[in-house]
């Protein structure tokens, strides 16, 4: 007669294990359906948000892409989030190698003041933004909003090319120092090749905060420079037809491409770094 083996009762750490993946799951699931619920929506044939929809037609892409509205928020849109997301990347990446290098006092601190933009309620700074906006003739204009956002997404920045920093050898900078390098030179043939990832991920998510942004926008912006989330702000309080669920797909299709390029780029720069490592 053949012997079976019993099986062995389960650990705590696999008890453990498949509760946190379980409980993951769960609150990925609460994070996504209701994001993916607007993809069928948007292919609906009927004239009012129903779900599920009982048929499936393209006319909400067609009358997304032919309103003269959507165009100029998706222009508007594009013209202040790449001058900020340029801007942010600029005085992030200052930031972050003069707190890696300059051995400023309380580093602790600065750096918390430096991510505070992104931690505090966007309408505290929207508040706060207002009146300084208006006093100095910026509200509704585009440069107004830029700043704006470029303020609140240089902490994307920052902590990007500060990661980045973190897996630059000093010793390298130094190298090039002796070797009779300025620092402009330094930075740019040594330092700049080894942080560049983090500076281009960084204004990936500078550029897709400020593109998704709704607060500030609406704060700030006018009728004429207002963004494409202001605009589906309005035409949800206005008007609620499945073209709002057109436009929002186009948006998180955009955002999520936006991501996995910033996600494929770390990862490329964290095998480089493994690599480099073990030279």
């Amino acid at each position: 007669m053949s012997r079976t083996t019993p099986h062995a009762p389960p650990t705590v750490w696999s008890v453990t294990r498949w509760t946190a993946i379980g409980f993951t799951v769960l609150v990925l699931a609460y994070l996504v359906i209701p994001t993916v619920v607007i993809i069928p929506l948007s292919f609906s044939s009927e004239s009012f948000l129903s779900f599920p929809p009982k048929g499936f037609s393209w006319r909400w892409y067609e009358t997304f892409f032919s309103t003269i509205d959507y165009h100029y928020a998706i222009g508007n849109s594009l013209k202040i989030g790449i001058p900020s997301a340029a801007l942010a990347s600029l005085c992030g990446t200052l930031a972050a190698l003069a707190m890696a290098r300059a051995n400023l006092p309380w580093p602790k601190v600065l750096a918390m003041m430096m991510i505070a933009p992104i931690i505090l309620p966007q309408i505290v700074l929207a508040l706060g933004l207002y009146p300084l906006m208006v006093k100095v003739g910026l509200q509704g204009t585009l440069l107004g909003i830029v700043l704006a956002h470029a303020v609140v997404a240089m902490p994307l920045v920052f902590i990007s090319v500060s990661a980045s920093l973190r897996g630059c050898p000093e010793q390298l900078e130094q190298a090039a120092a002796t070797l009779g390098a300025n620092g402009w030179n330094t930075f740019w043939h040594v330092t700049f090749p080894l942080i560049h990832p983090g500076i281009l991920v960084g204004f990936i998510f500078a550029f897709t905060f400020s593109f998704d942004e709704l607060i500030l926008s609406m704060f700030l912006t006018s009728s004429t420079t207002r963004t494409m989330p202001r605009l589906l702000w309005e035409q949800l309080n206005f008007q609620m037809t499945p073209v709002i669920t057109a436009a929002s797909v186009t948006l998180l299709v955009c955002t999520v491409v936006l991501i996995g390029i910033a996600g494929w780029i770390n990862q490329r720069n964290a095998r480089l770094v493994g690599e480099r490592k073990h030279v």
